[in-house]
């Protein structure tokens, strides 16, 4: 499976995308496209929600814990790569 292009749009390297799935470290890439930290990618995907992931989904940090709670680390993956990918972005 080629993640290139998913890559390409999330602002990162497919080799970064691989990191973020098998072990759960944002990139700087990522980071720049949802607008917080590697590290606070990494803290959410194992399993703690910070003041940045949540001004990326446009919420409070108890939302996004309580989402990031229900979601589970595979969810979280998925939520960070459809934020870096514009995913539910409106288009200009």
């Amino acid at each position: 499976m080629s993640l290139i292009g998913i890559a390409s749009q999330a602002g990162t390297t497919s080799s970064n995308i691989k990191k973020l799935i098998n072990t759960g470290q944002g990139s700087a890439g990522l980071a720049g496209q949802i607008g917080t930290t590697s590290s606070n990618i990494t803290n959410f995907v194992n399993g703690k929600a910070s003041a940045g992931i949540a001004s990326a989904l446009g919420t409070t940090t108890s939302s996004a814990q309580a989402l990031r709670d229900m979601i589970g680390r595979d969810g979280a993956i998925g939520l960070i790569i459809g934020l870096a990918c514009g995913i539910g972005r409106a288009k200009k």
